[in-house]
């Protein structure tokens, strides 16, 4: 197993007003998106920040309240993705192995070789790990009891995110656009739907719905028993990626020159109320500013750029 080491780092970068994303609070992160672009290099435990240094093949923790690194562990491969989830930290390098953490001393406790041909960011729920095979067309399931793979369950071209509620969870497949639902008690799965945009990739469960963004997308509200379009809200070019907290959707979106791209470049950051559909405007980069990962809790806002190597927090 590959151990971890204590190291330490810059404090909090100051925000100022000639930052790019004015207001917010920036701390010292690792500056190693590389190509392509990860889309979930941050998760929260308790005042911790783990992220995910795709390039350097590691994955470093950040004290939220200090802004220094406090660990780092070094693995085989660039991590693409990690997770907070089942008193462990899961991180997912390119080969397609998922590595779990101990939060506290930050040591590989366990090593898991998944059966995919292009591994693609990781979920939590139903009880289980989730991490899409990008290349396969499935989406494959992890027993936190067992570290052992349970399931592969196909979906359509492109699984590119999850959601999930009681025994059901849904799959947004970002290139056939097909939305898959998945029986969790069964592990059988069924297309639903073929989404409106260009490429929907981002999802989330609030308010009893399905929220669904990305690139030529705006936000839609789905109906999850039959996949049915209940509302398009209009947030700009597109979405690059979705959070909830409570009633909040939180929405960093693309302007309509980056669209084409893909590049996770971000123009401004939305809130939309899930009861009213209300949209406001929270915050607006006066720069460079790539989201490849974030995490709303608690009515603040934290996004990973791994471009510039910071950590934003947004009140």
């Amino acid at each position: 197993m590959l151990a971890a080491m204590a190291i330490g780092a810059p404090a909090a970068i100051a925000a100022s007003a000639a930052g790019p994303l004015p207001g917010a609070r920036a701390l010292a992160v690792c500056a190693a998106a590389g190509p392509y672009w990860p889309t979930m290099t941050l998760a929260l435990q308790g005042s911790s920040a783990w992220v995910a240094c795709k390039e350097q093949s590691r994955v470093i923790r950040v004290d939220t309240k200090t802004g220094k690194t406090v660990k780092a562990v070094r693995l085989g491969a660039p991590v693409i993705a990690v997770a907070s989830a089942f008193g462990s930290i899961w991180a997912l390098d390119s080969t397609g192995t998922l590595d779990r953490l101990s939060p506290s001393s930050g040591k590989v406790v366990r090593r898991i070789t998944l059966p995919v041909r292009a591994a693609y960011n990781i979920w939590v729920g139903g009880g289980s790990v989730w991490v899409a095979d990008d290349q396969g067309a499935q989406v494959i399931r992890i027993s936190p009891r067992t570290n052992a793979v349970v399931a592969r369950a196909p979906v359509g071209d492109g699984p590119a995110s999850m959601a999930f509620n009681g025994q059901t969870a849904w799959v947004v497949n970002h290139r056939d656009r097909v939305l898959s639902r998945i029986n969790l008690a069964t592990n059988r799965s069924s297309a639903m739907t073929t989404l409106a945009g260009e490429a929907p990739e981002r999802m989330v469960w609030a308010r009893g719905k399905l929220w669904i963004t990305g690139r030529g997308t705006d936000l839609l509200e789905v109906d999850p028993a039959d996949g049915s379009l209940e509302q398009t809200i209009e947030i700009g070019a597109s979405g690059i990626d979705i959070v909830a907290d409570g009633d909040n959707l939180w929405v960093p979106t693309r302007n309509a020159t980056v669209d084409p791209t893909g590049f996770p470049t971000m123009v401004t950051l939305k809130r939309i109320s899930a009861s009213s559909g209300a949209v406001s405007t929270v915050a607006q980069a006066n720069g460079r500013v790539d989201v490849h990962g974030m995490v709303a809790r608690a009515g603040v806002v934290w996004i990973s750029d791994n471009t510039r190597g910071r950590l934003y927090r947004i009140p």
